[in-house]
């Protein structure tokens, strides 16, 4: 048998023998001071430490160690001589563990600890209720324990005395919960929602599992029974755990388990993709999760449907019927047995047909447009006209199939398009273009005629102002030209010059469309002259010559203009030769010259071209002045401004320079000093120069050069170089203050130096050489002074630490005004003074200082420095501190002001009165030691300069530290509770105390004597920092040791709200007692974790995903603690949808589309669209839908509808709402739009819409062809515009309008105004060769295509440009009725009319001899008869008759008007070869065929005299024919009188029958005489009767 410690039953009984004799040795009753201590391996007595104790073979004094824990002993007292029997405490028991749990038990074991134990106490407890149970083994199972309840369970082994306990072992353990019951699950496409009942006992959580996308999911429903599974695929098979878990988030309950399947999302982006006439594409996006198939329904209407299945997400529904509306639902099916998910729905209309066969009628100004529709219907249909040019376009509505478009322009290419409508869909037909004939060409115009071509232009036809497509036919004759163009105008060529060309135009429009013919006639140009050149005659004249053009004619002239240089007219000539002077010109003027031929009126050539210049004036007011050594200056006067100068200068008859200059002044340099030059000048124009003009001037000498005075203190040195050219002598002269000092004169011109002496130091002297030669001088100048003298030495007066004062003697022989004293050091410093003294301050401690003084004279000049060197004292030490302090040692540190390298410190340590030790430091810090801990000892710091000098010393004392503690440990009990504990110091005394210091969590300071202390009454979660130090006798303390320990922090209460937000969410919690150093949220399990600071109370979680779940956990967390808070759910509002764009509005339906609500993937949401009346009344009508758009129809034209979109997400929260107000449906039309134009006006009516309400308006809008847009808005359905400008073309529109502001579609129409009528119309008719005459009129208002010209109620003209016209081709001296009527786009003007009569022009030359023969002839006269038969009053009436006589023809007989300003006398004097002898007015209706006209009789008219002829002459005559004679003086002017003159006839008269006479009287003698003068006599006597008559006889004819 063995005891169960494993002892043997003999030993045992041989161990209580000996026992019970050493009792009966030893004494048992020991006083009360040998109380003895025991643990588990050792006994102790305490109150003697010195005392013998012994057992067995064990012993030792005041303690036993070694011994078995658990044990009894008998203890033998030497000192006390007595026994007493103690037991050793037992040991721990180990590896206390939880081998099994139930519900209801817990089954724990352990293992046997060290030394001996007779059996363990085992007690348990929940918090309120506590049991106990003994037990020999080592484990124990636990029963009728409560469900999910936490259990401590302590195990305490007990000794052999069967009463001494050990340390005890504690576990704490919860029961596993109950299993929950009553599962209940509904499902969403995005959730599953679980509900279930609490299992009997205690639940502190309840822990859901599954697994999503392949990863396992877990959430705790913080003792919630319910919890709702998000964000999870639609149509999707999960299967779900819930377990309930007790309160140390560990023990966990038997689970229960589900399966269920999400409801399959609705399908996303339903579009109708095509739409036909008989079918209907569809397209979706899968939806999110998972679907197996899709499931599609449509109906045209009522409660049947056609279904359909598809595995595709797209399907196209065939069969339909076309036009008709379709409501399509799709929704997605999952799982077997299937789950259906919620459709979505679109409502679309087949299209109708496309409209065929277009064909038109076309007018000017209309078209009529027809079609047909190849099967099906159409609700209506509508017909557009446009034209892109015009900017124009129109449509109407109809439910017929024929339209009718007027008010077009002609010439036009029109689109059309006819679009068939039914529904939302509509179906155009293909586009068809038909045109308007095009109206004629306007007025023809032929300019810019060449010798050889005609520019042929005209109008744009009426009404086809920019119309494209638009071409000309024109043909020529004579030649039978024609041509095809695309512009207005053509030139024609080549052609003959000259001649007369008939131009036809015609308008060829779209689709070859042709107009009517008009027409035009006009001449060639003759050629210009060549060889054209102009050259200067003299100042006022130049002579201008050409060569004849091409195909000269003998009836040319040539027309000569001269023009200045500002463009002015200054001479215009009409000649016939090709040469002339023009006379009367400015001087040195630039002039241009023209050359035209001249064919006829209006018929000219090109201009020839050509310039010259006069002769200039020459100069006036030359002068020359010297500028100097080597320059002169030249001025002179010219009052030709664009004149250049040539300017030539002479040295010695050579030519030295030679400048042009466009400047009245000229400086020439470079010259040599001292000479004669002589300067020419001549003024230049354009290469022509004037007569020159003459001047001369002289250089002056130069002045010397490198003029330089160099001086010492008593003497000046001057010196200088010889300037250029020749210097007779210099002279030197010295100021000093302006006045003369010394001079030197008459220095030779090889002198280079002079040097003044015996001067005074310090003195500015200036010094003046002056070059001379001749009667011209020329200085220079050069100032310097004398070097001062130096000052005395420098004597150091005094010194400090920041300063040195010094002083010195002044300099000799030196005025003291007349200097300075500049003081400098090594320091820096320069200073400018007047005395003698000087304090150096500013100055760093302890250096060495370099001084030194110079003397400073005029201008800066400097003597030879004396110099000193000195030091400063050097600062005490700052701030000596100890910067450590131990046992045994004391650091030392302080701060030097002004530090320099070369100090050094003495350190010197006292103890009382007696000095320790010293030493010298080179830097700021020095360690004393060894010292003696716990004393008080003096340092003193005292500072060396480098040269020895010494600073004030500076003390401090300090005193040695004692040890401190060991082995400081700090443990946290709970959340105000911390254990501390240490081990005594090194060389520890007995009266040492102990200070603990609490700082962190309150501040607290203790004094004790024991080892450890528990500090309480902390402040929870707190970092608590303790430190102990050892107190000495006298207070000084050791180094503290310090450990720092957290308190646990407590927990927080959190909650959650989203606050209408639709991506965050709020955590919110107070702060818990205590302190808190983070908090830690979670969100989600960690979908989002967040760590906040300690004076959070909230946080926002945005960026969240818009309606859905969300779950948080508050972590309060302080050190190496925290602790959890329970779990909070809420969700987040939806997110709005997009804004609402309306998409389409009709008279019946509105359509519209949302954008989707952002952030909303994978969420489970649904859109409420809502329609409600804008005016009071009517249904409210609400659908729901998954898709971004919606079409309310079968609503009433004109009525305005408030359209709103709401997101509603999960928990029914509904987002903000978006709003679209007063959508209203279109107005239907106005009907029949007509006009009516006036010249400012325009009237436009209409007729009502169909469906019209009194609220309605119609905005009327016109827009004129300036772009200027105007509109109105008005109730009534006419109206009247005004002003407008008139003929201009308008644009006019008539939209109806509801009270909103909606808009139907316009009706649009193109009219124009009427155009104004041309004021103040003038005409005249001009004397020209084509009778022509001339209309002005001042601009119409408005706007106007041309002008209609008739002419005696005839239309001959219609023309495009304003304001004036001429009409050709009339008959002179004739009264015509003329009327000017404005054209436009629109209706013409009211006529303008006037009455005009036409000029007249030179009359039709008959054949001389048919005019005038010759009825008489004598030996010095001859008489003519005319026949006023042939005189011809067609170009005007004949107001006069003149004879032109030559005894030679000229060769060039082309131009006789040259002689009708010639007289008798000149052709005498032969320099004219033909005169004019006589004229006489026309009075033919008085004559008759015996009147004549006598030539030589001696008659005189004005400044013509009809002089005798000479006998036997052979005389040629021409006729002067006038119908407008002008005189210029005595004299016809030819260039303005209107004749034509005739051939020449020939006339040869009769020998003098007087020298015959004297022939037959010679050899008759006496007889003869006395017969010749009676002949004499009749003579005298009939010359006598002569003049008693006309000088010219004039026979009748009669």
């Amino acid at each position: 048998m063995k005891l169960r410690s494993g002892v043997s039953l003999w030993t045992l009984l041989v161990f209580c023998a000996l026992l019970k004799n050493a009792r009966a040795q030893c004494d048992s009753n020991c006083s009360a001071e040998s109380t003895l201590k025991t643990t588990e391996r050792t006994v102790t007595l305490e109150s003697q430490p010195s005392c013998h104790l012994s057992t067995g073979d064990l012993s030792g004094n005041g303690s036993i160690t070694g011994l078995t824990p658990g044990a009894v002993y008998e203890i033998h007292i030497n000192c006390s001589n007595c026994c007493k029997e103690v037991t050793t405490k037992p040991e721990k028991v180990g590896k206390l563990n939880v081998a099994d749990l139930t519900t209801s038990s817990i089954f724990v074991n352990w293992t046997k600890p060290d030394g001996n134990s007779s059996f363990y106490k085992v007690r348990w407890t929940n918090g309120t209720e506590t049991k106990n149970e003994s037990t020999a083994t080592t484990s124990i199972n636990i029963t009728n324990l409560t469900p999910g309840v936490q259990y401590n369970i302590t195990v305490t082994a007990v000794a052999d005395d069967h009463v001494t306990k050990g340390a005890s072992v504690t576990l704490s353990q919860y029961t596993k919960p109950g299993q929950i019951e009553n599962l209940n699950v509904s499902t969403t496409t995005t959730s599953i929602s679980l509900t279930w009942s609490a299992p009997p006992g205690q639940v502190s959580d309840y822990k859901v599992e599954w697994v999503h996308g392949g990863t396992p999911m877990t959430r705790f429903t913080s003792n919630n029974p319910s919890a709702v599974l998000s964000d999870l695929t639609p149509g999707t098979r999960y299967t779900i755990t819930v377990t309930a878990v007790a309160g140390d988030n560990e023990t966990q309950g038997e689970p229960v388990t589900n399966t269920s399947i999400t409801k399959p999302a609705a399908v996303v982006n339903l579009n109708v993709a095509e739409v036909t006439t008989s079918t209907v594409s569809l397209n979706w996006t899968e939806p999110e999760g998972k679907a197996d198939r899709y499931k599609i329904l449509w109906s045209s209407g009522g409660d049947t449907f056609n279904t359909t299945t598809t595995n595709e997400t797209f399907y196209t529904i065939s069969d339909l019927s076309p036009g008709f509306q379709y409501n399509i639902t799709v929704a997605a099916v999952a799982g077997e047995p299937s789950v259906e998910g919620e459709g979505t729905s679109r409502t679309t209309f087949t299209r109708p047909e496309k409209p065929e066969s277009i064909t038109a009628t076309e007018g000017t100004d209309n078209l009529i447009i027809r079609w047909t529709l190849p099967r099906g219907r159409a609700v209506h249909y509508v017909v557009n006209i446009s034209n892109t040019n015009l900017m124009y376009s129109n449509s109407t509505q109809t439910e017929d199939q024929t339209a009718r478009f007027t008010g077009l322009y002609p010439g036009r290419l029109f689109d059309i398009t006819v679009t068939a409508v039914a529904g939302n869909f509509q179906n155009t037909s293909e586009t068809s273009s038909f045109a308007t004939a095009p109206t004629p060409p306007g007025h023809i115009v032929i300019d810019q005629p060449t010798n050889s071509s005609l520019r042929v232009a005209w109008t744009t036809p009426s009404m086809m102002e920019g119309a494209p497509d638009i071409s000309y036919r024109v043909t020529y004759q004579p030649g039978d030209g024609e041509l095809h163009t695309e512009v207005r105008e053509v030139e024609l060529s080549p052609l003959a010059s000259g001649t007369s060309y008939n131009v036809t135009v015609e308008t060829v429009g779209p689709q070859n469309l042709n107009s009517t013919i008009v027409h035009k006639s006009a001449f060639t140009r003759p050629n210009p002259v060549l060889n054209l050149e102009a050259r200067p005659k003299s100042t006022a004249s130049v002579t201008v010559s050409w060569t004849d053009p091409l195909g000269v004619q003998p009836y040319y002239q040539y027309l000569v203009e001269t023009y200045n240089d500002t463009g002015m007219l200054v001479d215009s000539k009409t000649v016939n030769e090709s040469s002339t002077d023009v006379t009367g010109l400015e001087p040195g003027s630039k002039y241009d010259i023209n050359v035209t031929t001249v064919a006829a009126p209006g018929s000219k050539s090109d201009v020839e071209q050509t310039f010259s210049y006069t002769i200039p004036k020459a100069v006036t007011n030359l002068t020359a002045e010297h500028v100097n050594t080597t320059a002169i200056r030249l001025t002179w006067l010219d009052d030709h401004e664009s004149s250049t100068y040539q300017v030539v200068v002479f040295l010695d008859d050579l030519v030295v320079r030679n400048i042009s200059t466009a400047a009245k002044t000229y400086t020439f340099g470079d010259l040599e000093p001292g000479n004669e030059y002589i300067f020419n000048v001549c003024a230049v124009v354009a290469g022509v120069k004037s007569t020159v003009v003459s001047t001369s001037s002289y250089t002056v000498p130069s002045a010397v050069s490198n003029l330089t005075a160099i001086g010492n203190t008593t003497s000046l040195s001057v010196s200088w170089t010889p300037g250029s050219g020749n210097v007779s002598s210099y002279s030197v002269l010295l100021y000093r203050d302006s006045l003369l000092i010394t001079s030197a004169t008459d220095l030779s011109a090889e002198t280079r130096d002079r040097v003044f002496t015996d001067l005074k130091p310090g003195v500015l002297y200036l010094v003046k050489v002056i070059a001379k030669s001749g009667r011209l001088e020329n200085p220079a100048n050069v100032s310097n002074a004398t070097f001062p003298n130096p000052p005395g030495p420098i004597t150091v007066v005094s010194q400090t630490v920041k300063s040195i004062n010094f002083t010195w003697p002044l300099p000799e022989d030196m005025d003291h005004n007349q200097y300075n004293f500049r003081v400098s050091s090594s320091a820096n410093v320069s200073a400018l003074i007047q005395n003698n003294s000087f304090l150096l301050d500013d100055l760093s401690s302890g250096s060495l200082h370099n001084i030194s003084v110079v003397t400073v004279g005029v201008w800066n000049y400097s003597s030879t420095a004396v110099t000193a060197a000195t030091y400063t004292r050097p600062f005490s030490v700052t701030n000596l501190s100890e910067t450590e302090i131990t046992t045994n040692t004391v650091r030392l540190a302080w701060e030097q002001p002004e530090i320099r390298s070369n100090y050094t410190y003495l350190v010197q340590v006292s103890n009382g009165s007696s000095d320790v030790f010293s030493k010298v430091e080179s830097t700021n810090t020095s360690t004393v030691t060894p010292l003696v801990s716990g004393s008080n000892f003096s340092f003193t710091v005292t500072t060396r300069a480098a040269d020895g000098t010494e600073a004030d010393p500076v003390t401090v004392s300090y005193f040695t530290r004692p040890y401190g503690v060991r082995g400081l440990v700090a443990e946290t009990l709970n959340t105000e509770a911390i254990n501390l504990a240490w081990m005594r110091p090194l060389e520890y005394r007995t009266d040492y105390r102990y200070r603990i210091e609490t700082t962190g969590c309150g501040s607290s300071t203790i004094t004790l004597t024991e080892e450890t202390a528990v500090i309480s009454e902390l402040t929870p979660g707190t970092n608590c920092t303790f430190c102990v130090s050892v107190m000495a006798a006298n207070d000084i303390t050791g180094e503290e040791n310090c450990t720092s320990q957290y308190t646990r922090p407590e927990m927080g209460h959190p909650s959650i709200s989203s606050w209408g937000s639709n991506s965050s969410v709020l955590v919110n919690w107070t702060q818990p007692r205590g302190n808190v150093e983070y908090y830690k949220v979670h969100l989600n399990d960690s979908l989002q974790s967040v760590q906040l600071s300690s004076t959070d109370t909230s946080h926002l979680f945005d960026d969240l995903s818009a309606g859905r779940f969300y779950s948080a956990v508050l972590i309060t967390c302080s050190g190496p603690f925290n602790a959890s808070s329970e779990v909070v759910t809420n969700a987040t509002f939806p997110n709005p949808p997009g804004p609402i764009q309306i998409l389409a509005q009709t008279t019946s339906s509105i359509e519209f589309r949302w954008g989707d609500a952002p952030l909303m993937s994978g969420a489970s949401f649904y859109y409420q669209v809502t329609n409600t009346p804008s005016q009071r009344g009517g249904n409210v009508t609400t659908n729901t839908t998954t898709g971004t758009s919606h079409t309310f129809a079968s609503l009433p034209s004109g009525t305005s509808f408030n359209l709103s979109v709401v997101t509603v997400g999960v928990g029914g929260f509904e987002s903000g709402r978006v709003y679209s107000e007063m959508v209203t449906t279109r107005p239907q039309s106005v009907q029949f739009l007509t006009t009516t134009s006036e010249e400012t006006n325009i009237t436009v009516s209409w007729t009502q819409p169909v469906g019209y309400k009194d609220s309605y308006r119609y905005n009327l809008t016109w827009e004129g062809s300036d772009g200027t847009k105007s509109s109105e808005l008005i109730q009534e359905t006419s109206f009247t515009i005004h002003p407008l400008d008139p003929g201009s073309r308008y644009n006019i529109s008539v939209t109806t309008v509801t009270s909103d502001g909606t808009a139907g579609a316009p009706r649009l129409i193109s009219t124009c105004t009427r155009a104004s009528p041309v004021t103040d119309l003038t005409c005249k008719g001009p004397n020209n060769p084509n009778a022509e005459v001339i209309l002005n009129w001042t601009k119409p208002r408005g706007q106007y295509s041309g002008f209609s010209i008739n002419i005696n109620t005839d239309t001959i003209d219609r023309k495009g440009t304003c304001c004036s016209h001429t009409v050709s081709d009339l008959r002179h001296n004739t009264n015509y009725t003329l009327t000017v009527t404005t054209l436009s786009c629109g209706g013409s003007s009211y006529p303008v009319t006037i009455s005009c009569k036409t000029g007249i022009t030179n009359p039709p030359a008959p054949l001389c001899g048919s005019l005038m023969v010759v009825a008489d002839v004598q030996h010095n006269r001859f008489s003519l008869n005319m026949n006023s038969n042939v005189l011809n009053d067609l170009n005007g009436p004949i107001t006069d008759i003149g004879v032109l006589v030559t005894s030679n023809v000229p060769d060039n007989s082309s131009n006789l008007k040259q002689y009708l300003g010639k007289t008798y006398s000149e052709w005498r004097a032969e320099t004219t070869p033909v005169y004019l002898a006589t004229v006489v007015p026309n009075i033919a209706h008085q004559m008759n065929d015996q009147d004549f006209v006598v030539i030589g009789n001696g008659s005189q008219w004005k400044g013509y005299s009809n002089g005798v002829l000479d006998p036997k002459g052979r005389y040629q005559y021409a006729i002067a024919i006038f119908t407008s004679l002008k005189a210029d003086g005595n004299l016809v002017d030819s260039s303005s009188s209107l004749v034509s003159i005739t051939n020449f006839c020939s006339v040869t008269l009769d020998s003098d029958p007087a020298v015959i006479a004297i022939a037959i009287a010679v050899p008759l003698s006496i007889f003869c005489i006395l017969f010749i003068i009676l002949i004499g006599f009749i003579v005298y006597w009939r010359r006598i009767a002569k003049k008693d008559t006309s000088d010219i006889q004039i026979h009748s004819l009669r």
